[in-house]
């Protein structure tokens, strides 16, 4: 019983960034299957926080170091960016909740432009909270990993330069400012393209969150 918790709990951490991506790829899928699957990810997401409600209850206790700090702004703002951008979603929706929704919602320029900046933030956000509990998870997954300095860089550097570039093609800066965009340089190209620039944004932050570890470890 035990061992089927941790392999349930393992599979829904796994399937949250992997049903992320095709959400994020609405430019790609019909507009009933993208919020189709921001409900079945909003699922995904209360079955995680409710398996790790204890973290809630802990916030009391302990030392708060500044990684601590870090890593619970981290997770606040994910929880409040993760709501504010479902809730906007279903405000405009135009298959699943097109009818309760009322008209003055369903036509806001500013709920739209929060549906559609918000995933950007929040592919931010999911990156550094990977990032920060990179070690853990790899560790837990028996994940393989190189042992040479040199490798690790040279991915880091890799990953690193595809997520700038990406976020350059993507113009993820103008998107978080609100900026109202109706495609980019990214979306023109083929959907496993826009998925592959997606995961060099999020590796990316991903990156940054592990080197934050580090460096407040190290102090």
């Amino acid at each position: 019983m035990n061992k089927f918790k941790i392999n349930f709990r393992m599979t829904v951490t796994a399937l949250l960034p992997l049903l992320f991506l095709p959400i994020m790829c609405f430019h790609y899928v019909p507009k009933v299957l993208h919020e189709v699957l921001g409900i079945l990810w909003l699922l995904l997401v209360l079955i995680h926080v409710g398996q790790n409600r204890q973290w809630f209850a802990s916030l009391k206790r302990g030392r708060w170091t500044m990684l601590r700090i870090i890593g619970t702004a981290v997770d606040m703002l994910l929880l409040v960016v993760l709501l504010v951008m479902v809730g906007a979603g279903s405000g405009i929706s135009n298959h699943l909740f097109k009818d309760i929704m009322p008209m003055d919602i369903q036509r806001s320029i500013l709920i739209h432009q929060l549906h559609v900046s918000l995933p950007y933030a929040l592919l931010i956000l999911m990156g550094l909270h990977w990032g920060l509990h990179f070690k853990g998870w790899r560790e837990r997954w028996h994940l393989p990993w190189p042992d040479s300095k040199c490798v690790k860089a040279v991915l880091a550097l890799l990953v690193t330069a595809g997520g700038i570039y990406g976020s350059i093609l993507d113009r993820v800066g103008d998107r978080l400012l609100m900026k109202h965009i109706f495609a980019t340089p990214a979306t023109g190209e083929p959907a496993i393209v826009y998925v592959c620039l997606l995961l060099a944004i999020w590796g990316m932050y991903l990156i940054l969150g592990a080197l934050l570890i580090k460096i407040f470890r190290l102090r």
